[in-house]
């Protein structure tokens, strides 16, 4: 992969620039959220590794002015804020994945596969379940009203959808969702189903969770 690493540490820029090309990727590396911005306006990436502390925009800018743009670059953030409020101004400004610091780097690099496997997958044609449409533009209708989403929101929804009426386990959502053959110990998936409930409103698509057994959607209409 063509990685951009936005992280202003000199000491773990370094670390990580050392094992990801170990790795077989190829990483640029920058210190500062300008410095990313313009990186990823000019070049072809395919995944920016981003951590939240930089010493001129917050990481979260970053993401969100990414996004104002039309890049849907995959994210993964990297960082030492581990609060519940930070993971979710992340996602909500559209980062794909959040991993805390400290972490294992085999964390950092199967998680990257993981976006890897999800950004080559094919596109799929629309799903139409009722008042419900998931189209394959990261986006959806419900009841005629469009629904922009982010990658993993996008990818979430179109695999419940396709499971309708199923409960499905989380450890199936976190495999063929996520990408993930293990837990990987957070409440990550939980956050992304409370911004996709409140980004599809009250209305005719409901997620339910079913205690102790798994997720469900339901699509009136």
């Amino acid at each position: 992969m063509k990685l951009l690493l936005v992280e202003d540490s000199v000491s773990l820029a370094a670390t990580l620039v050392l094992g990801l090309t170990e790795d077989g990727h190829q990483v640029e590396q920058v210190a500062t959220g300008a410095a990313a911005l313009t990186v990823a306006a000019r070049r072809e990436i395919d995944a920016i590794v981003l951590d939240l502390g930089l010493p001129d925009l917050d990481g979260v800018d970053v993401i969100e002015r990414l996004r104002a743009t039309g890049d849907r670059v995959p994210v993964l953030v990297l960082t030492a804020r581990d609060a519940v409020a930070s993971r979710i101004a992340a996602l909500d400004a559209g980062a794909d994945d959040y991993l805390g610091k400290p972490f294992a780097f085999g964390e950092l690099l199967a998680r990257l596969r993981a976006l890897a496997r999800r950004a080559a997958g094919p596109r799929r044609a629309s799903l139409t379940v009722g008042a419900l449409v998931v189209a394959d533009d990261l986006s959806c209708t419900v009841a005629g009203r469009r629904v922009e989403l982010s990658p993993r929101q996008h990818a979430l929804l179109a695999y419940l959808t396709r499971r309708r009426g199923e409960v499905v386990t989380r450890p199936e959502i976190l495999r063929e969702v996520f990408g993930y053959g293990f837990d990987p110990g957070t409440n990550l998936l939980d956050v992304h189903l409370n911004h996709l409930r409140r980004k599809l409103g009250a209305g005719p698509v409901r997620i339910e969770t079913i205690r102790s057994v798994g997720i469900r959607l339901e699509v009136e209409g």
